[in-house]
């Protein structure tokens, strides 16, 4: 086995004292740039490694950020689910920007507390949790007797963590009311209202047919998971008890795309019969058939706004709410152009 280097041979090879390679390897702007260019050169040929975990218990760091992404029991989703991947890809790209690891935390038991054992455990400076349904209570609290916590969801007031997402509500609206232009007047809308963001979005969906002037049947809803298959089911299940609707709103790209499928299986054209708008904007809405009209809530956006808010709390800097921009991408399954 190798012996391993230590930082008084390093020292030695560079020809300087101990504490100038300390500095050096910390980054330090005591060490002048040239010297410390050498030092990290020297450093990477003889593979000198720093102890991690030394540094840390000094620094009192773990320089590493959670996030928490709890999945609601009979939910359907998993951690495969494309806007989880997004989204953890999407911190992940912006936590090692600034220097930190990730730890990803999937509880699979909502009585065990996921949050506060990863920060009480020290092995992460802060978290990011995704999500919000039937935790509010749960994170004021946390948030209360350690706020290096930032929250992704939908801003409802009753909130005292900071929080982002897109703005659900305008969210809702602009999908809306592009249906609506395109002359659809039975707009059918999917998605569990009674988790906080989907409620907002279907707030904007009321919205719009208000400001239109339209009427809308509260019947007209599909209370609906974000998984695939019960939507599809659900949807075919709406056909067959004869609802007729030229449109739908769908609270997730997830939810659109497994519409389109079964409204195919009907033999229905998409816009043609139908036109469809979704709610995230992931990668594969702009290969599904037609390609998915969405809501773009600019997941790399959030992404980096939670590490750049939770790095700023850890930090004792202020830390508000923010909204990522969110906008309407018009594609085929509306008769968009793209």
């Amino acid at each position: 086995m190798a012996k391993k280097v230590t930082m008084s041979e390093l020292a030695r090879l560079a020809k300087v004292d101990i504490s100038t390679v300390s500095r050096a390897l910390n980054d330090s702007p005591l060490v002048k740039p040239h010297t410390k260019e050498a030092i990290l050169k020297i450093a990477d040929e003889i593979g000198y490694t720093v102890n991690v975990a030394a540094r840390n218990l000094r620094k009192q760091s773990s320089e590493a950020i959670g996030i928490v992404i709890p999945l609601a029991p009979g939910s359907e989703q998993t951690i495969s689910d494309p806007f989880f991947l997004e989204m953890v890809g999407s911190v992940s790209h912006a936590a090692s920007q600034k220097g930190y690891d990730l730890i990803v935390s999937v509880p699979q038991d909502e009585m065990k507390i996921a949050e506060r054992r990863l920060l009480r455990s020290g092995r992460a400076d802060g978290l990011i949790v995704i999500g919000q349904a039937g935790r509010t209570e749960r994170l004021n609290a946390m948030s209360a007797s350690n706020s290096n916590i930032v929250v992704w969801g939908g801003a409802h007031g009753e909130q005292n963590y900071t929080l982002v997402g897109s703005d659900n509500v305008k969210g809702g609206k602009l999908a809306t009311s592009h249906l609506l232009s395109l002359g659809r007047k039975n707009i059918l809308f999917l998605g569990d209202v009674s988790l906080p963001e989907v409620a907002l979005r279907y707030e904007g969906y009321v919205k719009a047919h208000n400001d239109a002037g339209m009427a809308y049947d509260p019947d007209y809803i599909l209370k609906l998971n974000f998984g695939g298959q019960s939507a599809f089911n659900g949807v075919l299940k709406f056909i067959d008890e004869g609802f007729v609707f030229d449109g739908i709103f769908a609270a997730s790209d997830v939810l659109a795309m497994a519409a389109i499928h079964a409204l195919q299986s009907r033999g229905k054209s998409i816009p043609k019969d139908v036109s469809i708008v979704g709610y995230d904007n992931i990668g594969q809405a702009q290969l599904s058939t037609p390609p998915l009209t969405t809501i773009n809530q600019n997941i790399a956006q959030g992404g980096a706004m939670m590490v750049d808010l939770l790095l700023a709390k850890i930090a004792g800097k202020p830390a508000p709410s923010k909204f990522t921009d969110t906008e309407l991408i018009v594609r085929k399954s509306c008769g968009g152009a793209a």
